[in-house]
């Protein structure tokens, strides 16, 4: 590419004509001669020109104070240089200074195929002054602020009808030796410049593909960080670095490098196989398969291998946790989920405790990483196996925790069982879970059985769609006291969490809390359960959260449903507790226009339809 190539609005800088002192946000001061480069070229109003400096700043300085001038190449370049080391050398990289950089980067490129034959010309001339009356790109800038300017330039302003026209011969021949002498110094700059440059450019262009992965791996081999921590520890590594190394090839380097660490840092495809993280896991899945399909493993033993399953599946937990979870995903999916089935079926069949939580915390660990993994586990033997063994060991404190735990998270996605699993996770599993928060066991010095259980019970109505098969509301009916129960939900209903929501996955599904309230209320004999006061609370709660929500915000219509609830199945006429407040609520939503709000107004016509003695005159 020749210097003719390039268009000439390329080439075009913006110079100061007047020193300015900014006294607004977001512009900048500067002194006649500086140089800036045009930052936004999409605007639409004249007074302001939004641009970078030579020192990397970004700001705005107003269009009379500046002309438009063409530039050689290799002065232009020398600027971006200047302007993108200043930035680097910032502490803290925020997401404008990383825009800006991107940008000054594609502008340097453009401009680079112009400096490398021309490294041993002559130094480039200054740029010319051209008329401030042109805009740079025939474009104009869309920011007025309507600035505050000195005295001094207003009355400049004043005496002249353009500030093109203040620049007689006079202005020139003043300027003069000032030119030749910066001339002169830009142009051994520029010498050095252009070649750290190019230097800069072979360097990064020669760094190995997926350098800065095989730099986190063998951080991560040599200290046994995590993953994440590794990455964190080579990212730390290379901005201390940078701060110390000059410019040039060694600088450019760390750039780049530093560029691909901000970028997912995952192991490619075509060499996840032979990853020490895929060997290690596979290793421990075939020993763990190899256990499971021992007949010395279903029922009896010639010797203890306890000690050496027990290092296998700490072994897999241990990867699993830590490594890159591209890995980990890859070799759990691999054969159609096959070790995640394997696993389960070995936990069918081992019945020693320690062997047993320890698989439980694998499953765990399985469930955050895939999505598909968690379900392959909902819709395995796994659940049904977990109540079973609950129902069998109802004193067991720990045994009972770490099950619950697991349990929350396999029911946590909605998945549906397969109909068979309710022969275990049936009516008389959800009353065994209901009792327990009543009445836990003494040995529950730490009181976590009935938060557990609570979390259980809010994942396992997720399975139920309809209040009229809902399993835990029959179980509700046949309870004497669910005292305890109720607090405990309308407390998290109070505080809007949902301890159920434990992954990211998607589709991310119904939040549990509001789901149970109103399948709670949609019953008679379950709303029954709610004391007065509770009750109460309740409407105080729908109150807030009515006020509170925006239209189309699908929360509204949940707290509506709630509340028809509570005015259909509780007394609410022997107190008609926040009558008036709930009048005002509807008034408000039936006021709001848009068809976001439809739903919502249907159904509070419905609740005023329905109970006319409350909500109609």
């Amino acid at each position: 590419m020749t210097e003719g190539q390039l268009l000439t609005d390329d080439l075009e800088m913006l110079t100061a004509l007047y020193d300015f002192e900014a006294t607004l946000a977001k512009t900048l001061s500067f002194t006649e001669g500086d140089f800036f480069y045009l930052q936004q070229s999409n605007t639409k109003q004249r007074n302001w020109w939004h641009v970078v400096n030579r020192k990397g700043q970004v700001g705005f300085v107003p269009s009379n104070y500046v002309a438009s001038v063409k530039v050689e190449p290799d002065y232009f370049l020398s600027f971006l240089n200047d302007c993108i080391k200043s930035l680097n050398e910032t502490n803290a990289m925020t997401p404008q200074k990383q825009e800006t950089l991107t940008k000054l980067y594609e502008k340097k490129k453009q401009l680079q195929a112009l400096v490398k034959p021309s490294k041993k010309q002559a130094a480039p001339k200054p740029p010319p002054r051209l008329d401030d009356n042109t805009p740079p790109n025939g474009v104009s800038p869309s920011f007025d602020l309507r600035p505050v300017v000195s005295q001094q330039h207003i009355s400049e302003e004043k005496s002249c009808s353009s500030p093109s026209k203040s620049l007689n011969s006079n202005t020139y021949k003043d300027n003069d030796e000032d030119k030749k002498g910066y001339s002169k110094s830009a142009s051994n700059q520029l010498s050095s410049d252009t070649e750290n440059q190019d230097d800069s450019q072979d360097s990064s262009e020669s760094i190995k593909p997926n350098a800065i992965y095989e730099i986190v791996q063998a951080v991560r081999k040599e200290t046994q960080l995590s993953h994440e921590m590794s990455k964190v520890a080579v990212e730390t590594v290379l901005i201390s670095l940078r701060e110390f190394l000059p410019g040039g090839a060694a600088r450019s380097i760390i750039d780049a490098l530093l560029r691909e660490a901000n970028s997912n840092i995952t192991c490619p495809k075509n060499a996840i196989d032979a990853a020490p993280d895929a060997l290690r896991m596979m290793t421990a899945l075939n020993a763990l398969s190899k256990a499971a399909n021992d007949a010395q493993q279903r029922g009896w033993a010639l010797h203890d291998d306890a000690h050496d399953i027990q290092t296998q599946l700490l072994e897999l937990i241990s990867v699993m946790s830590n490594a890159d979870v591209n890995i980990s995903q890859h070799v759990l999916s691999s054969h159609r989920y096959a070790y995640v089935t394997t696993l389960v079926q070995y936990y069918q069949m081992e019945t020693r405790w320690p062997l047993r939580q320890l698989l439980l915390q694998a499953f765990g660990v399985m469930c955050g990483l895939e999505r598909t993994a968690l379900a392959t586990l909902a819709l395995s033997a796994l659940p049904a196996e977990i109540a079973r063994d609950m129902r069998d060991n109802p004193r067991a404190v720990s045994r009972l925790s770490h099950s619950a735990l697991l349990l929350s998270m396999v029911l946590s996605m909605g998945d549906k069982l397969p109909i068979t699993h309710f022969e275990q996770l049936g009516v008389d599993f959800a009353q065994f879970l209901l009792e327990l928060i009543e009445n836990p066991p003494e040995t529950d010095v730490d009181e976590q059985i009935p938060d557990l259980f609570l979390t259980l019970l809010l994942a396992y109505n997720l399975q139920f769609e309809s209040p009229f098969e809902n399993l835990l509301l029959n179980a509700l009916e046949v309870m004497n006291n669910a005292k305890t129960f109720c607090e405990k939900v309308l407390l998290l209903l109070n505080r809007e969490e949902d301890p159920v929501h434990i992954f990211d996955h998607e589709p991310a599904p119904a939040h549990s809390v509001l789901k149970l309230v109103i399948d709670l209320f949609s019953r008679k004999k379950t709303a029954e359960h709610f004391y007065t006061n509770d009750v109460k609370v309740a409407i105080d709660i729908v109150v807030r959260q009515l006020a509170d929500l925006s239209p189309g915000d699908l929360r509204r219509q949940q707290y509506l449903k709630i509340l028809q609830g509570i005015i259909r199945n509780t007394d609410y006429g022997a107190h008609l507790h926040r009558r008036d407040d709930l009048l005002r609520c509807f008034a408000r939503i039936f006021c709001e226009e848009g068809d976001i709000s439809r739903d919502d107004q249907t159904l509070v016509r419905a609740i005023s339809n329905e109970f006319p003695q409350y909500f109609k005159a």
